[in-house]
């Protein structure tokens, strides 16, 4: 589906586009994808009215429909259009078999591993894998879990144990080596997983409910940040939203990252209320007013932590007395504040804002609203199962239409770490890549704003972050990224084959589906696997999910 609210303003697409590959040498427009152009333009009335909200059926070719998605998506177009939700829609064939099990493996997981695409298809198809996915503690992970515990033994360890393992050193500000192991953790983990869907699952929930470890001004978030990925966000990312809201705001992680730590009777800090209203329940601006920031303020005063880093409720620093949040009257103690967050929690407007925010991460970035109203209804009716939530999602007509397949661009963790399973590489040290996400924009844990990282392609669509994985792309495949290794087997069976159907397989296996003539070009001049596959990794195609 081409959302794109008049096909006939696709040649100014076509124009950005061209000026946005200037940037990425050796590009340039086809006189094909022109004449694509063109075809479609003599299917379109210049002179008809605006069709708003309706879908237009257009007799295009898969091939042609997949070039004119890469186009729109080069040119900006695409998120012109989802920025009017009502725009008219080219709608293509039904995905073949082959294509749904492309888009479930980039949509709901990392992207396929080398002959993972095929592995599926022979072993009950798309359907088959999401319903074990959707399970999966069901899932062999021992390979991963041994790795991880080899290398980072804090994972199975208590909060306590944490702490006097891994001492502060002597004037220094933070824990410097679980600094640096938690987000290698983070990056081995989606890389090396059976269970992907959980692993991109985690990664939503790390930046709706998100903390960081900062060098500075947050010593114990050193040691808390770790335990709070494996049991706030990790256990409870298939369970009911209100244990992993629960899970969050007793967090000694949470406490201490927005503050509530220190918020006291009289002294009260209302950044951990603020947030908790407007990003991890109801979202912003909704009918909720400055006064309801105040007294949910006050409801949570005296939550906090102790030296072994564990929850308290200090009565002595509670705001005592009865208060008032959205109209409701909400009992001093402890008592009080579990009734407010389980308020939030079965709220009609939180099971909107996460059903929303859900749908455009695993289905669009402006997600179709008749969907996000049908997963909101089964968020409360089943009182916020997550598990059944993204069960409604994934198994939606929405979901699997044509008009959201390879329609998300990648964030630099997503590129990275497709790269990494498209090549079948082994992560023996994820610190070098840490470092080069950090300089795309996304460091692991590091999110400068309690927001966490946007998944939208304006959030990361530029010429200087595509530029910048297109060298990480070529240092991979050269074997120049300090821990990452590509086996020389991988390239074996490309060695064989004469150039055209090297670079034919090598799209076939990387992408799957159209490159776009820009890319197709450049590979026609390469006559080497390894320059092939980083001009591939590299492509905007590849960018695509």
């Amino acid at each position: 589906m081409c959302t794109i609210r008049n096909y006939l303003k696709m040649a100014v697409a076509v124009a950005v586009a061209v000026l946005w590959l200037s940037v990425l040498p050796g590009m340039a427009q086809s006189g094909r994808e022109i004449t694509l152009i063109e075809k479609l333009a003599r299917q379109n009335d210049p002179d008809a009215q605006p069709l708003a909200s309706k879908v237009i059926v257009k007799d295009l070719t898969p091939d042609e429909y997949m070039r004119l998605r890469i186009l729109e998506f080069l040119g900006g177009a695409l998120g012109r259009a989802n920025a009017t939700p009502e725009a008219p829609m080219l709608v293509g064939a039904p995905l073949s078999d082959r294509e749904k099990v492309l888009h479930v493996l980039n949509r709901l997981g990392y992207g396929p591993r080398p002959g993972q695409v095929e592995q599926v298809l022979a072993t009950g198809g798309w359907s088959s894998w999401v319903d074990k996915q959707l399970d999966p503690d069901s899932i062999d992970d021992g390979s991963v879990n041994y790795e991880l515990e080899k290398r980072f033994p804090w994972i199975r360890m208590a909060l306590p144990q944490i702490k006097n393992s891994y001492p502060i050193p002597e004037n220094g500000y933070a824990q410097p080596q679980l600094r640096n192991e938690l987000p290698r953790s983070v990056l081995l983990r989606a890389t090396m997983s059976n269970r992907q869907f959980k692993e991109v699952i985690c990664e939503f929930w790390r930046n709706h409910f998100c903390v960081d470890q900062p060098l500075r001004n947050g010593t114990d978030r050193s040691w808390t940040a770790c335990h709070y990925d494996e049991h706030v966000i990790r256990e409870h990312a298939f369970g009911k939203f209100k244990e992993m809201l629960f899970a969050s705001a007793h967090h000694p992680a949470m406490l201490q990252y927005l503050d509530n730590y220190s918020s006291r009777a009289g002294a009260w800090n209302e950044n951990y209320a603020r947030e908790l209203m407007e990003l991890h329940t109801l979202g912003a601006d909704q009918k909720y007013n400055e006064r309801d920031v105040l007294e949910l303020t006050k409801v949570l005063t005296g939550w906090s932590y102790d030296g072994n880093l564990q929850f308290i409720f200090n009565a002595q620093q509670h705001e005592p007395g009865t208060k008032f949040v959205m109209g409701r009257n909400i009992a001093k103690g402890y008592g009080g504040g579990q009734y407010a967050l389980g308020m939030l929690a079965g709220h009609k407007r939180t099971a909107t804002f996460i059903s929303e925010k859900l749908c455009a991460y695993l289905v669009n970035d402006v997600p179709p609203p008749a969907l996000v109203d049908r997963v909101a209804n089964t968020f409360r009716r089943t009182d916020g199962d997550l598990t059944q939530v993204y069960r409604e999602i994934i198994y939606s007509p929405e979901f699997m239409s044509r008009a959201n397949f390879r329609v998300k661009f990648k964030t630099p963790f997503e590129y990275t770490v497709s790269a990494f399973r498209a090549t079948d590489a082994w992560v023996e040290d994820g610190g070098s890549t840490c470092g080069v996400l950090a300089r795309m924009g996304q460091s692991i844990y590091n999110c400068e704003d309690p927001t966490g990282y946007f998944d939208q392609a304006e959030a990361w669509m530029d010429s200087g972050v595509l530029t910048t994985r297109w060298d990480y792309s070529w240092k991979l495949i050269r074997s120049s990224v300090d821990g990452i290794n590509i086996t020389d087997e991988f390239f074996e069976e490309y060695d064989v084959l004469e150039p055209d159907e090297m670079n034919k397989k090598i799209v076939a296996d990387l992408i799957g589906s159209d490159i776009g003539e820009s890319t197709r070009e450049m590979l026609f001049e390469s006559r080497r696997p390894r320059r092939a596959v980083s001009i591939v990794l590299g492509s905007p195609s590849f960018q695509q999910q």
